[in-house]
């Protein structure tokens, strides 16, 4: 071979040795990535796991034929695994906030301006929340179907709302109780200070319906938040609940 023979040959070599070890490195590189996402996969999983789990225990408790044995509302409960995972389950009576699809007028707008509207923002609102409400809804057990407002979400549709101010309103409205009032042992203040404000009384609550909110968080960060909304059927036998919403904080 001659020796300009030899020299092209080498440099062949050596290009071929680089592309080969580019490729080497970049098989190497996407490896790994795809290793990252499988592992934030299998955490995004497991954390979702674990949210649900804590929902279906707290409506398992809830559910209990015996009201003493009942879980208390005051506290959210927390549970930490051994692997340094929390659970986070609260239980809220949604008839301590405002239903949208059974409250008075004045009720509404009152609670608007609490949480920091305008009176003639708050009078717009409360009208356009009335105006969707054609039927009322029929007093059984199946009355959260039969509502116009079928989420808070639907409030997000209104002109000039915005996310700042479905925000504010958000905490202290519902559309799973199915009651005119609020139950003031369950109500948070503004909703006790909109109650104040338009000169009506909160009822008790018909202790039937429920907001579970479950936060999961894994030692790596990985965490999320599930919120169900939940009515215990009046029968004796199955089925014992109905899932009435359900989503992703």
């Amino acid at each position: 071979m001659k020796t300009e023979d030899r020299g092209i040959a080498l440099i062949l070599a050596v290009w071929a040795v680089i592309l080969i070890g580019g490729f080497v490195t970049g098989v190497m590189v996407l490896g790994g990535g795809d290793a990252a996402v499988t592992a934030n996969r299998i955490d995004m999983a497991r954390v979702q796991g674990l949210a649900e789990a804590g929902i279906v225990a707290a409506i398992a408790a809830l559910a209990e034929p015996d009201f003493n044995k009942r879980p208390g509302l005051a506290q959210p409960s927390a549970v930490e695994l051994e692997d340094g995972a929390t659970i986070m389950v609260e239980i809220r009576d949604s008839c301590g906030a405002i239903d949208i699809n059974w409250a008075p007028e004045v009720l509404l707008r009152a609670y608007a301006v609490t949480v920091g509207m305008t009176s003639d923002s708050a009078a717009r609102l409360a009208g356009a929340i009335v105006a969707l409400r054609q039927t009322a809804p029929s007093n059984d057990m199946d009355a959260w179907r039969s509502g116009p407002w079928q989420s808070l979400e639907q409030l997000a549709d209104l002109p000039s709302m915005d996310t700042a101010t479905l925000g504010a309103l958000r905490p202290g409205l519902t559309v799973n109780c199915a009651e005119a009032g609020a139950d003031l042992q369950h109500a948070p203040d503004a909703v006790r200070k909109a109650l104040g404000l338009s000169g009506l009384s909160g009822g008790p609550s018909h202790g039937l319906a429920y907001e579970i909110e479950a936060q999961a968080r894994l030692a790596s960060g990985a965490n999320i938040t599930l919120v169900a909304a939940i009515w215990l059927s009046r029968q004796q036998g199955p089925p014992y609940y109905f899932v009435t919403g359900w989503r992703t904080l």
